[in-house]
């Protein structure tokens, strides 16, 4: 099956690092803007019988270019990384999309009656939604309760339990 990830992709954006961990966390194949594209070659999905593109929403990022684009490249599935940026492009796209939101869509966008009313859309069309904490979640929540059952919390770091006894120097000596 062909997978179509859809994200912003400007360096140093929490979209664009959210995509990149998606991106090799599921053994992706990149396709830049441009027309050749670069396969990270991994063996995960490959093994499975599937591929992965991760494609930027600001290249010719319109509805209609990425319906050109799902049906050209025959993808059968998409994930949106950014509720609006990526979710508004997938509306009517007519094959099955999760999205992933993050800090911008509950902190800033829903702000814009306007971004709010297309993120809610996009939640209606959406077989899932995810958010990193359970308290982003409940955000959401506030502003599309028809969506509650399909966001589900997946945390994007690590969980570590700080200990009083740790001697960094002693585990710094260890570890290397």
């Amino acid at each position: 099956m062909r997978l179509l990830l859809l994200a912003a992709l400007r360096a140093q954006t929490g979209n664009g690092t959210t995509a990149r961990r998606i991106q090799h966390r599921a053994e992706l194949t990149f396709a830049p803007c441009v027309s050749s594209s670069r396969s990270l070659q991994r063996d995960h999905l490959d093994a499975a019988g599937h591929s992965c593109v991760l494609k930027d929403v600001s290249c010719d990022g319109s509805p209609s270019a990425i319906l050109d684009l799902i049906a050209s490249e025959n993808f059968k599935a998409a994930l949106g990384i950014h509720l609006y940026k990526a979710g508004r492009l997938l509306q009517g796209c007519r094959i099955p999309f999760g999205i992933v939101f993050g800090g911008t869509d509950i902190n800033e966008d829903v702000a814009s009656d306007e971004k709010c009313r297309v993120m809610g859309a996009v939640l209606d069309e959406a077989r899932f939604a995810v958010s990193f904490t359970e308290a982003m979640k409940e955000k959401a929540i506030m502003h599309w309760p028809h969506a509650r059952n399909k966001i589900y919390v997946q945390g994007q770091g690590i969980v570590t339990a700080p200990s009083a006894s740790l001697n960094w120097k002693t585990f710094l000596q260890s570890a290397g």
